[in-house]
């Protein structure tokens, strides 16, 4: 398994993590009205903040742990981190995927607030096409790998 293949599924799983976190912690907190009234939209604010430093930490860690982890289970101890002309392809295509997937996600979010959708729903709307993008952008990425492109 080549080290790009290693850091797609150390992106899954953090995407997957920070995510999950988030949306537990705003789900509470929007349950509770913490969201609602004039200071809502800076809370909201400020959830998006931490979202995005613990997404950075969080993704970085899983990459530590998943070199780390798959080091030893191949017990490679010459590790390859040779980037060739496929693998900028294949990261090439994945993106242009991604950039799809969150370009809809944003003409939804804008169709949204048009209609008069809160700002809380609009930016959880932008969150949820982010993570969606993240994980497309892998599987496309996989997919390339794995049928040999």
């Amino acid at each position: 398994m080549n080290f790009e293949v290693k850091n797609i599924y150390a992106g899954f799983a953090s995407t997957i993590i920070i995510f999950t976190i988030y949306y537990i912690v705003v789900s509470g907190m929007h349950s509770a009205g913490r969201f609602e009234g004039p200071e809502g939209p800076a809370l909201l604010g400020k959830a998006i903040l931490a979202l995005m430093a613990g997404g950075i930490v969080v993704h970085i860690v899983m990459l530590i742990l998943a070199n780390i982890v798959f080091a030893i289970l191949q017990r490679d101890s010459k590790p390859s981190f040779v980037v060739d002309e496929r693998d900028k392809l294949i990261e090439l295509r994945g993106l242009r995927v991604s950039y799809y997937v969150f370009g809809t996600g944003y003409v939804a979010a804008m169709i949204g607030m048009a209609m008069g959708l809160s700002v809380f729903w609009v930016f959880n709307l932008l969150l949820v096409f982010c993570a969606l993008s993240a994980l497309i952008e892998g599987v496309v990425k996989l997919a390339l790998y794995h049928r040999g492109f």
